[in-house]
């Protein structure tokens, strides 16, 4: 008879091989229909100046997610020294891009930091990691609805004013929808986590939402800051999809252009469709590139995204460097730690 782990990793094997077929089909479908150029990666070897601002931009994005791992932390009370952070965000990068199945960097990163602290902290720290993937997406919305909002060329433009319309609408919606959502748990916070506890998928979700609220309820100045670091960072990922697409197309580009069409073509990867939004995100830059008249976005964003994927692959230093050290937590001391936080 076959035992739960192995059922469980069978699972996970079958569900990342049909995502990567999907990914193969849809880039191949791309790639023979004209629409991907993959020959267009040879100009981050042509233009050394774009291979270094590549390069730039990720490993600022490292120094970023620490530093907001780090401020989130404190929600917790969990102080952990900066350069350990940094070589764990560099090892969950790695897993999230080499290691298939549903455990990700980021839950390896928490399970770290939740096996060294106090048996009572170990929830908190597990409900971080959720609450900083979850901050990373409403940074993306909010920043596309700010840039909306104070260029009026966006809505002059006829082609435009839809999706900075969408982008808009979807920040207001994050906005309101969230400051209301965080008055409601300040005020009923308890009572809304047992009504929501029971084993369905669907009652672990809302509850692991509720509990997320009222942790970052009650460390306001500290969601600020971390929020501030992802918009910022997004800002820079912006700026080098702009400056991409410009010598890509060989055209200019307005920025602002950019930034409405960017944060919805982003926030597609967030659907598990395909490993990494392969596939997924390159039709979905393909089709809002066309929605605003420009051709080659699939090919755009085939550079940024395999441009920011590879350098991930660095992050085998800092895990082979943990492992050998046994600092990475063993899978009995993973195990005893997750059931530790679901006992609470």
């Amino acid at each position: 008879m076959t035992s739960p782990p192995s059922r469980s990793r069978t699972r996970n094997l079958v569900v990342f091989v049909a995502k990567a077929l999907v990914a193969i089909l849809l880039i191949g479908w791309l790639t023979g229909s004209g629409h991907l150029d993959v020959g267009a990666l040879r100009i981050l070897i042509e233009r050394p100046s774009l291979l270094a601002l590549d390069l730039a931009l990720f490993a600022t994005g490292m120094v970023v997610a620490t530093l907001r791992y780090q401020v989130l932390l404190g929600l917790a009370g969990v102080v952990v020294p900066f350069s350990t952070l940094l070589r764990l965000q560099m090892t969950a990068s790695f897993f999230n891009v080499v290691i298939p199945g549903n455990i990700g960097g980021d839950v390896v990163k928490a399970l770290y930091v939740a096996r060294d602290a106090p048996k009572e902290k170990r929830t908190t720290i597990l409900l971080v990691a959720f609450v900083d993937r979850l901050l990373g997406v409403v940074a993306l919305v909010m920043l596309g609805m700010i840039i909306a909002l104070v260029r009026p060329s966006v809505w002059a433009d006829p082609l435009l004013r839809p999706l900075a319309a969408v982008v808009a609408a979807l920040g207001g919606a994050t906005l309101l929808g969230g400051a209301f959502a965080l008055f409601v748990v300040r005020k009923a916070g308890a009572r809304l986590e047992r009504y929501t506890s029971g084993p369905s998928k669907i009652s672990k979700l809302l509850n692991q939402l509720v509990a997320s609220m009222r942790l970052v309820s009650a460390g306001p100045r500290r969601l600020a800051v971390a929020l501030g670091l992802a918009m910022a960072f997004h800002a820079l990922g912006m700026a080098f999809f702009t400056i991409l697409t410009q010598a890509l197309l060989q055209r200019e580009v307005p920025y602002s252009s950019v930034a409405t069409v960017f944060p919805l073509g982003l926030l597609t990867l967030v659907l598990p469709i395909s490993p990494s939004g392969l596939g997924v995100g390159h039709i979905a830059f393909k089709r809002l590139f066309e929605a605003i008249g420009l051709a080659g976005g699939a090919t755009v964003f085939n550079v940024y995204l395999l441009g920011q994927i590879v350098p991930c692959l660095l992050g085998i230093f800092p895990f082979l460097s943990l492992k050998r050290a046994g600092e990475l937590p063993t899978e009995a001391q993973a195990s005893a730690v997750a059931e530790d936080s679901s006992a609470r």
